[in-house]
């Protein structure tokens, strides 16, 4: 049953096989032979930006959350050969590398914080989250991330008192930092204001075929590993109930 009212079965099958043909793309970029380590990592990365398409894709349209648990370990395996290829790279390539793996806006929206969030609501225990953390890196950046992290079994991490994107994530950190009591309220706020911190995007009215739906992945991350009451949220328009409320069977 599709999760999204916005745009119909259709459209997300093909935009679910769409996703799958460029994955396929770039998997085999990997393992071609005349490409060299920066190519490949380059295909490594692509491979994951289009998995995390395909998750989100694939939550939209209304997929059985138990399936998604393939994808996300075909991330861990792609997030794996980018690394090997960046360490492969020369030391006077090294410092191309840094594009692909600092904590950029982007990666912390679409990347770090998607995937630990269906990691996490998924049940994907704990030495994946270690694996994830570990090939994440940027230990002592972000106070977002490093509580998160913490909160997720990393207690070495050193953690920043700061955060890097300010404007876009203060809302949810003052989440985190809050009484429990407190917190309910605080995610309701951010919920509220998810769409315009996202910038108002209007992907469901460009005829480019870009939208794969509007959710707060951030927000289910938070609001399941803090324990949070969702009963005063639950039916935001933004908020992806179902992944928060998933049971391991």
């Amino acid at each position: 049953m599709l999760r999204d009212s916005i745009k119909n079965l259709t459209y997300f099958n093909a935009r679910v096989e769409e996703s799958i043909t460029y994955v396929n793309k770039w998997a085999s970029r990997i393992e071609a032979e005349q490409f060299t380590p920066a190519q490949k990592l380059q295909a490594a990365y692509r491979c994951i930006e289009d998995v995390m398409y395909l998750i989100h894709q694939r939550y939209t349209r209304g997929d059985d959350l138990s399936d998604l648990k393939v994808e996300l370990q075909a991330l861990l395996s792609y997030r794996t050969q980018q690394k090997q290829y960046a360490d492969a790279l020369p030391l006077k390539e090294q410092k191309y590398r840094i594009g692909w793996e600092e904590i950029r806006k982007d990666h912390m929206r679409n990347l770090f914080l998607k995937w630990l969030s269906f990691a996490y609501c998924l049940d994907m225990g704990d030495v994946y989250y270690k694996q994830v953390l570990d090939l994440i890196a940027n230990q002592g950046q972000d106070a977002l991330l490093d509580e998160i992290a913490v909160q997720l079994g990393d207690t070495e991490r050193p953690v920043s008192e700061s955060l890097l994107y300010k404007t876009r994530f203060n809302k949810l950190y003052k989440v985190i930092q809050a009484a429990p009591d407190k917190r309910p309220k605080l995610m309701l706020a951010y919920l509220d204001a998810w769409y315009k911190l996202e910038g108002s995007p209007q992907f469901h009215v460009m005829s480019n075929d870009s939208y794969y739906g509007y959710w707060s992945w951030e927000a289910a991350l938070v609001t399941k590993l803090y324990g949070i009451d969702d009963s005063l949220f639950i039916d935001h328009e933004y908020y992806p109930k179902d992944l928060v409320h998933f049971h391991k069977r």
